[in-house]
């Protein structure tokens, strides 16, 4: 049952960082509220035994439990982001389809789950009065996210492949920031260090290590506009975090105590995601300069590509609508497995792997894997910085939780139980 895993703070590579603020401080996060919400209240509808209340509780779980779990994350990221790549092959001129297909995807998962919740009676009647309550809150998450979603495919498609997770980990540099302009906190020279090495290790694991060998950097064909874009996008995933985290300390309040369902939260989030999608389609449009007298041909055209059909354009389309149905599933699944995760080890736990992936995935797609080749063309040469630059990368984030590790502390969420996205996001 998805309820019963724990909450999923978004598609981040590292939670918020603390700033040693204290226990009660750490496990609530995000922007500071008052104490008086201006919202009213709903009224005890005493039914609090059909909440969705879920503590983290790793006590009883074995370490083998526990690595299997992370080992088979590991796996559906490394397998999700080479997918993700692959599917912006044949929808490189037509993003907005990939985009819009994986938000309705979502919206249907989640919208199944709450069903089933319902049918249960596992949701309590004020979980259904929450989106409309704090509307304004949604509509911000399923634009942060809509832009997001559309920035990083953009860039993503521009791109060599082994480039988008070294780049996405300037999601923690995003982070970092609005730690210290929106929270108005500051992080320990340890932390410093830690985000230092993880810059510092996954850019050394992507440099040429021989320059004799002439081997080619990863640097010299990705164009600096595209770099430059899918970077910006990162910082969208790191302000979604900040309003879902706001949104569930404020829903619990509202709900007296009661937690926030994580699936209310995605499915009406998904939903606003798809609808500011649709209404971002003709600024993605005008960008690549077409008109917006061209718009209705250029979604004909794009739904022709999306079902694997040469459009009038004459773009190659082939692979979809496999690839594209290929990459939601796993995408789903990877998330699955996330949250599997959470509820084992905790979301220190999950941040550690998730970062750790990075020099996994980027190993990976130097793999020459025939069906890969077939679409992001021969695998690049990392050069021998790689095992030092994951060396370095891995130091980082010890450093980085060095606070949590040699504490004991268990930075485990308590809020209630779908990166990313994006989650990575996620992809």
């Amino acid at each position: 049952s998805f309820s019963s895993f724990s909450s999923f703070s978004s598609c981040l590579a590292a939670s918020v960082p603390d700033p040693g603020q204290g226990d009660a401080e750490r496990r609530g996060g995000g922007l500071e509220e008052p104490s008086e919400l201006n919202e009213s209240k709903p009224l005890d509808d005493g039914s609090s035994d059909t909440s969705t209340t879920s503590t983290t509780s790793t006590s009883s779980t074995s370490p083998l439990e526990i690595a299997l779990s992370v080992l088979l994350m590991v796996a559906l990221a490394v397998i999700n982001r080479i997918v993700y790549r692959m599917a912006l092959v044949p929808l490189e001129n037509y993003v907005f389809f990939l985009a819009q297909f994986q938000t309705f995807a979502y919206v249907l998962a989640y919208a199944v789950v709450l069903t089933i919740q319902a049918k249960r009676r596992k949701l309590a009647p004020s979980a259904w009065r929450l989106p409309w309550q704090f509307r304004r809150m949604f509509l911000g998450i399923g634009f942060v996210e809509a832009v997001s979603s559309l920035l990083s495919f953009i860039g993503a498609a521009k791109l060599p492949g082994v480039m988008v997770p070294l780049l996405s980990q300037t999601i923690l540099v995003w982070q970092v920031v609005l730690v210290y302009l929106v929270l108005k906190r500051s992080l320990s020279w340890m932390q410093l260090v830690g985000v230092a090495g993880v810059v510092g290790g996954v850019a050394l694991a992507a440099w040429p290590g021989n320059v004799a060998l002439a081997a080619p950097s990863i640097w010299t064909s990705a164009n600096p506009k595209y770099v430059f874009l899918y970077v910006f996008s990162c910082l969208f995933p790191a302000i979604d975090t900040l309003l879902k985290d706001r949104l569930f300390r404020k829903g619990k309040a509202w709900q007296d105590g009661r937690d926030v369902d994580l699936f209310v939260v995605n499915t009406f989030g998904s939903a606003a995601q798809a609808v500011f999608v649709f209404l971002l389609l003709p600024l993605v449009t005008q960008s690549r300069g077409i008109p917006l007298s061209g718009l209705g041909g250029h979604l004909a055209m794009g739904w022709d590509c999306f079902r694997g059909l040469t459009p009038a354009c004459g773009s190659d389309c082939a692979g979809a609508p496999l690839l594209p149905v290929l990459y939601v599933v796993v995408n789903l699944l990877f998330n699955i497995s996330a949250l599997n995760l959470i509820s084992k080890a905790g979301n220190m736990v999950f941040s550690l792997v998730m970062s750790g992936i990075v020099p996994v995935t980027m190993w990976a797609f130097t793999l020459p894997i025939p069906v890969v080749m077939a679409y992001l063309g021969a695998p690049p040469v990392l050069g021998i910085n790689f095992p030092a630059g994951s060396a370095l990368l891995t130091i980082g984030l010890i450093a980085y939780n060095s606070k949590m590790l040699f504490s004991g502390a268990r930075f485990a969420r308590t809020t209630p139980a779908l990166v990313s996205s994006d989650s990575e996001e996620s992809g």
